[in-house]
């Protein structure tokens, strides 16, 4: 691993980590939105497709197009999905803990 590798990595995995908070953001707020709405099919596949298109693109351009950079963005995103499973959880924020199925 030369020295703009390791460069490479020091700024994909944080802007990974951006990109998992909008992705998995986002995810959140489409289920949410579920809940309110009659057309939730409609909103599934539209935020799911959004979603996809800028997070690929993102990954795509913050790793310049090289395999090490978009490595980095992907442990970024994975990073966040594993935050995001933990924090919400249902009876985190009661100090409970909830049942995993």
């Amino acid at each position: 691993m030369t020295p703009g590798d390791f460069q490479q990595v020091l700024y994909c995995l944080p802007a990974g980590m951006v990109i998992g908070c909008f992705h998995f953001g986002g995810l959140w707020l489409t289920i949410q939105w579920f809940a309110g709405t009659r057309s939730w099919g409609l909103i599934f596949v539209a935020g799911f497709v959004l979603r996809s298109l800028v997070t690929l693109t993102a990954v795509f351009m913050v790793g310049n197009g090289e395999w090490i950079g978009m490595i980095a963005c992907l442990a970024g995103i994975w990073i966040m999905r594993k935050i995001f499973i933990f924090t919400l959880q249902p009876g985190v924020f009661l100090g409970t803990k909830g049942s995993r199925t």
